[in-house]
């Protein structure tokens, strides 16, 4: 993988260091090219047709290479290929210092000139061309092979090695071309690492600039929803500091504010000045947001142009860097509310009143029914009559004693079962008054309704009743129990037992065809209850109501 951006890092470089020297290319080779021709056509005017005039034309062999290299630079479609072709331009270099060197005579009048030549092909080479330090190398190698073949096919060996034909010069030059080389390339590597930090840089804070513009406007964008959502709002919305600076106010309380005369700059304001009306408790509330974080509700009533107004107040701390830096409070008009509040428990009152005086005047019409049976009873001496009006009297009672029960109880809806029973079961004893009958009870605190309560009312009645009038037919002393207990988390169970004679054999009480036993039957069906007999010692009754809430 570094070796891979290495490569890369170089090639760009390449490409860099080649681009970036075109514009002086351009102007170097056009000055030599134009120098060049200009010293070639004063010679030949001055000196006229003389041996170094002839090698100056030899030397113009170099002229189609400086031209190629000047048009090529125009032409953009070969830019990609520049440097293969300023390779094979100076491979041509080589063979014109080979062409020129070979026929040229070593002992003609000029032919110094030759060397100087080729010490300037050379140094142009590494001056003019931004091509890779490795290609430059043997360019540079193979032109001075060519120099050296031409200076021994022209039989300029005959001199010492070294100093034959100017070869130290020469090499000097070759010397003095590889430095500049060097030279251009690690400036140019230079400013390639300096300007493509700075690039790279640049294109960081170019991206860093767009997207600090962009979480600006972001922000911003975010800011005015934000506002605009509070000013949907038809609560009043203020946001304060920890000096209890106005911050923000929706378009709501600023309206508000304005219609009743209060600062209309509201922003920057202490809220405590700002709205008179806010009590001390509600200020200390909004400090203690601050130092809790925690959301505080409270309620306030203020008078606004002459009107009573009822409000609801919340305070929400804002946390930032996990510290309550603002709070928002979110002020709600419940004034309306309050005079629906208000007509309701007037209404709730009113009805209450009229129920407990419906029960009270029910109540009060069963007592009139049992009085004019007993009045009827008392002009009638049948037994059997004086029997059938003392039964329908307990069933009044029981139904009258729900309605005394309701009418006295603080909830309406629901009475405990234990005291009615209670009461029940002394109305019923009272009325058989002659017998030595102790009534044991142990009833659990149950809540039931008037659905519930008054069948439960009318099957004890008619237990009861039957305890008394037939479990000690020949005995005048004995026992009833009543036990009243919670039968899993919604049912109720009651027990009802005497320990009399016990049921006759063969009782059924699927087929009891008494008034009594049809009622009871009737009123367990009413309940989705059960009721079950046993005889061991005296009669026992189960009831069994799996729901008492309904």
């Amino acid at each position: 993988m570094q070796e891979q951006s290495r490569k890369l890092l170089d090639k760009e470089f390449r490409e860099y260091h080649l681009s970036s020297s075109i514009p002086s290319m351009k102007v170097g080779l056009i000055v030599t090219f134009l120098l060049f021709i200009s010293y070639s056509v004063f010679n030949s005017l001055a000196l006229g047709n003389v041996p170094e005039q002839q090698y100056f034309l030899k030397f113009g062999l170099i002229v189609p290479i400086l031209l190629i290299s000047f048009i090529v630079l125009f032409i953009k479609p070969l830019a990609k290929h520049l440097t293969l072709i300023f390779v094979l331009l100076n491979l041509i270099s080589c063979l014109a210092i080979y062409y020129v060197g070979i026929t040229s005579d070593i002992s003609s009048r000029g032919y110094n000139y030759f060397y100087a030549w080729v010490m300037l092909v050379m140094v142009g080479m590494h001056t003019f061309f931004r091509i890779r330090f490795r290609d430059l190398i043997i360019l540079n190698v193979l032109q001075l092979l060519a120099y050296i073949l031409a200076t021994l096919f022209n039989h300029s060996y005959i001199q010492r090695f070294l100093s034959y034909n100017n070869l130290f010069f020469v090499l000097s030059a070759t010397t003095l071309g590889f430095f500049i080389s060097y030279i251009f390339q690690s400036l140019n590597w230079k400013n390639f690492l300096h300007q493509k930090a700075l690039t790279e840089n640049y294109h960081k804070l170019i991206i860093e600039i767009r997207d600090r513009k962009e979480a600006e406007d972001e922000v911003l964008r975010s800011e005015r929803q934000y506002h605009e959502a509070l000013d949907c709002f038809p609560d009043w919305v203020i946001v304060v500091d920890r000096d209890l600076n106005v911050i923000m106010a929706n378009s709501t309380l600023k309206q508000l504010a304005a219609d009743a005369g209060i600062l209309t700059g509201l922003v920057g304001q202490n809220i405590a000045n700002s709205f008179p009306f806010i009590r001390r408790t509600e200020i200390d509330d909004i400090k203690a947001v601050f130092e809790t974080g925690r959301i505080s509700i409270g309620e306030i009533s203020f008078e606004i142009e002459k009107q009573l107004v009822f409000v609801e107040t919340r305070k929400i701390p804002m946390i930032r860097n996990n510290e309550v830096d603002q709070v928002m409070i979110v002020t709600r008009d419940r004034s309306k509310e309050k005079e629906v509040e208000a007509l309701k428990l007037r209404n709730a009152e009113t009805k209450e009143i009229m129920l407990r005086e419906i029960h009270h005047r029910v109540k009060n019409n069963l007592s009139i029914v049992v009085s004019l049976l007993n009045m009827q009873a008392k002009k009638n001496p049948d037994p059997e009559f004086q029997k059938l009006t003392k039964d329908i009297e307990l069933r009044i009672r029981s139904m009258a004693l729900i309605h005394e029960h309701l009418y006295r109880s603080e909830n309406l809806d629901r009475i405990p079962l234990s005291t009615y029973l209670r009461s029940l079961a002394t109305i019923i004893s009272s009325t058989f008054s002659g017998n030595f009958i102790n009534i044991d009870m142990d009833l659990d605190n149950i809540l039931a309704n008037i659905g519930i309560a008054l069948p439960i009312g009318l099957i004890t009645n008619e237990m009861m009743t039957n305890s008394f009038k037939y479990a000690f037919h020949d005995k005048r002393a004995g026992t009833i129990r009543l036990k009243l207990e919670k039968y899993f988390a919604t049912g109720f169970k009651l027990t009802i037992s005497d320990n009399g004679i016990g049921l006759p054999k063969g009782f059924d009480f699927q087929k009891q065809d008494s008034l009594g036993m049809f009622m009871i039957k009737l009123l367990v069906e009413q309940l989705d209850g059960t009721v079950n007999f046993t005889t061991n010692g005296g009669v026992t009754a189960s009831i069994i109501v799996p729901n008492f809430n309904l």
